[in-house]
């Protein structure tokens, strides 16, 4: 299982090729993932990249779900399947992220990937920045969900 975190600057070369931080490129060259599976979520302005496993885990449980004779579960289960898109770690340590993706979150050339668990994220750094709470928000949240742990 992985566990990405913190955050890192990287740079994205005229074809759209961002390097991944160390950080995030070991554990999945450890591990043997070649193969990444993009989501662009447009409401947050971000691409989020999933390791191979960690997709094919929530494919798996997504799809015992499914009826596939219901017209609604196969509607949901279509449109889940169609966004992801399969990208590969090249041998440079390197994905290449669709420039419409990135026109969709305003990455030009500087970047931010951020660690969220079991998959990291690529954001316009302002983009990031302003949809953090404010500290006093976070320091509450904190304090509410981790108690006095």
């Amino acid at each position: 299982m992985y566990q990405f975190s913190g955050n890192n600057e990287a740079k994205a070369d005229n074809k759209g090729r961002l390097f991944v931080p160390a950080l995030y490129r070991k554990p999945l060259e450890k591990a043997g993932e070649e193969t990444l599976y993009l989501e662009l979520d447009e409401r947050s302005k971000c691409v989020k990249l999933y390791p191979g496993s960690v997709w094919k885990k929530m494919d798996e449980e997504l799809r015992q779900r499914t009826n596939r004779w219901d017209e609604n579960d196969m509607k949901f289960y279509r449109q889940f399947t169609s966004r992801f898109e399969p990208v590969e770690l090249d041998s440079a340590g390197r994905v290449l992220i669709p420039k419409r993706h990135l026109d969709k979150i305003e990455v030009e050339t500087e970047a931010l990937f951020v660690g969220v668990s079991d998959y990291f994220e690529i954001w316009n750094r302002d983009n990031f920045n302003r949809s953090l709470l404010n500290e006093e928000e976070y320091a509450k949240e904190k304090q509410a969900r981790m108690g006095n742990n």
